[in-house]
């Protein structure tokens, strides 16, 4: 039985809506991450290609 008092739901809610917003952060900032080394990739091969003309 995951709560002594069944009736008591809070608790349970707000531990699940406090792991939604972790799992929320955690991709926002993996997303932002994966964005940023996408740009510097992008700027990487720019430069890249005005070296090689």
């Amino acid at each position: 039985m995951a709560n002594s008092n069944p009736n008591d739901t809070k608790i349970e809610q707000q531990r699940s809506e406090s792991a939604k917003a972790a799992l929320k952060s955690q991709t926002e900032n993996n997303h932002t991450e994966d964005s940023d080394a996408a740009a510097d990739r992008l700027a990487d091969n720019l430069e890249n290609a005005k070296k090689d003309k």
